[in-house]
């Protein structure tokens, strides 16, 4: 036997501080194993990115937005104007064959300009209108002076405005369909209003047969030849 003395026991006090000093250690983490801690770091790298690059997209779809926003488009060129068309401008027909003006689908009997006072033209352009037009008398007392009603005019090769149509007086009528006027054409008087309210400024009006000459004769017999000037 040892002569030692024996320990002095634990006292129940400080057994019970040392069992749970014992139970506490045993509650700590175990230190991790290198391949765990570089695992968290990856993903901790890979959230890292995927946030930066979150909030990249999301700056670049905000600046699109505000630039968007703050800059205008530019405005469009405006289109120019289409040119008229041949079928935008009206067309009329003189058949001086068939005695026959022809405007808007209808006809209306006429009186053609006599063989010695030819039209001169095959194509015109109404240029001007008038209610009534004057001509001065001619100098040899040849065809009838003074006023043509419901009037429409054009100019010829020679610059000149000239009567195209115009309505014939009652004593006229027995020179509807023949060829009696003299530089012109003319048109019943039961049809003069309707053709000149028809007809408009800047129409093309095509002449179709009669006399084709076109070199008009400064003849002082052909009284509807004269220039007009300014309806008078």
């Amino acid at each position: 036997m040892s002569d030692r003395p024996p320990a002095p026991g634990l006292t129940e006090t400080e057994l019970s501080d040392r069992l749970h000093g014992l139970a506490a250690q045993g509650a700590v983490r175990a230190p991790a194993s290198g391949a765990a801690v570089r695992s968290r770091a990856v993903r901790r790298r890979r959230t890292r990115r995927a946030l930066l690059t979150t909030a990249g997209l999301t700056g670049a779809a905000v600046l699109t937005l505000a630039s968007g926003t703050l800059r205008s488009p530019a405005p469009r060129p405006a289109a120019s104007p289409p040119a008229p068309s041949r079928a935008s401008v009206q067309q009329v027909l003189i058949d001086l064959d068939a005695h026959t003006l022809t405007v808007e689908g209808r006809s209306y009997a006429i009186s053609g300009p006599a063989p010695h006072c030819p039209l001169g033209e095959n194509a015109v352009t109404v240029t001007a209108k008038y209610p009534v037009v004057n001509l001065a008398p001619n100098a040899i007392g040849v065809g009838r002076k003074g006023p043509r009603n419901w009037a429409v005019t054009f100019t010829d090769q020679a610059h000149q405005q000239r009567l195209l149509f115009f309505e014939l007086t009652p004593s006229d009528l027995p020179d509807v369909g023949e060829d009696h006027i003299l530089g012109a054409v003319g048109v019943t008087p039961a049809s003069g209003k309707a053709v000149y309210d028809a007809v408009r400024l800047g129409a093309q009006v095509r002449i179709k047969g009669g006399p084709q000459s076109r070199d008009v004769p400064a003849n002082s017999a052909c009284i509807d030849l004269q220039p007009i000037k300014g309806g008078g």
